[in-house]
């Protein structure tokens, strides 16, 4: 076996690791809240941030719920308490902090009718 054809073997194993894990997807949002934070303790903002994923899954973190309410709000211009799917889709972009989340805004599971609650959980 040719030593080069390995470490390309190695390289191609290593990049379908990460992204069947998501791993850059991980760091991503990891720099992004970091930057909005930018924390003193640095080391123990990143575990933190960290078990809050494990708890509450991988969606981001980076908005607590009042600036995620102020942002419904915007689009709520009729203050209905609701807003159209479509409308739904430009607010989760605009809040999109990595690829990942915003190719997840064009989600079939968005229901036609969003309210605030059905918002914040997206």
């Amino acid at each position: 076996m040719n030593l080069g054809t390995h470490e390309n073997e190695v390289v191609l194993d290593a990049e379908s690791y990460l992204r069947e894990h998501k791993i850059l997807d991980l760091f991503e949002d990891l720099l992004t809240i970091v930057c909005h934070k930018q924390p003193e303790n640095l080391e123990q903002f990143l575990v933190d941030v960290l078990k809050q994923r494990k708890e509450h899954g991988s969606r981001s973190i980076v908005y607590n719920e009042a600036e995620l309410q102020n942002i419904f709000l915007l689009f709520d211009l009729k203050s209905e308490g609701h807003i159209s799917k479509e409308q739904c889709k430009e607010a989760l972009k605009t809040l999109a902090n990595s690829e990942f989340h915003f190719k997840q805004t064009d989600s079939d599971s968005i229901p036609d009718k969003v309210d605030l609650f059905t918002f914040i959980k997206l």
